[in-house]
């Protein structure tokens, strides 16, 4: 029973951060365009922070540098971070293709 709910949990847990990443992988090139480096940052802190919950090691990383050059206001590493990041997250089933 104790697994049940811990695994009907950790489903929730999921679906609110696919949820969460659709939105916000939306709303990166708006933000990009305005140059919203500190919203790009916290953004891809979230990312960083959960991805690795559900084995998203590599996205993780990928938020990480996003994270990073976003802070720098590196504004083409951020560009080319924030399709990458769309990329792997559309991969790994997190986003609709």
């Amino acid at each position: 029973m104790g697994e049940d709910r811990e695994e009907d949990f950790m489903n929730e847990l999921k679906r609110e951060f696919k949820t969460t990443v659709s939105r916000n992988m939306k709303d990166m090139p708006s933000l990009y365009k305005e140059q919203k480096f500190e919203d790009i940052a916290r953004i891809a802190h979230d990312i960083k922070g959960t991805a690795g919950l559900f084995a998203m090691e590599k996205g993780g990383e990928i938020a990480m540098r996003l994270q990073r050059a976003a802070e720098g206001k590196e504004s083409g590493a951020v560009a080319t971070l924030i399709e990458e990041l769309i990329s792997y997250m559309r991969e790994a089933g997190m986003l609709d293709s």
